[in-house]
């Protein structure tokens, strides 16, 4: 379980790995796109490449 700042419905929750829809490794870091409970897409980025592990916005 990890947590997600869910723009959708303005508050955090939990998310665990069965809400994760999409990921690419890039030169950036990991790019999650995860689905909040309430529906909406949240885009994070992590890992050893990321500058620092965040949020780098909601997804359409």
């Amino acid at each position: 379980m990890f947590l997600i700042d869910c723009h959708h419905h303005g508050a955090r929750t939990l998310a665990s790995t069965d809400d994760i829809r999409s990921y690419e490794n890039t030169e950036h870091g990991i790019v999650l796109t995860v689905e909040c409970h309430c529906g909406g897409l949240v885009t994070l980025v992590t890992g050893r490449n990321a500058a620092a592990p965040a949020l780098v916005g909601a997804a359409a």
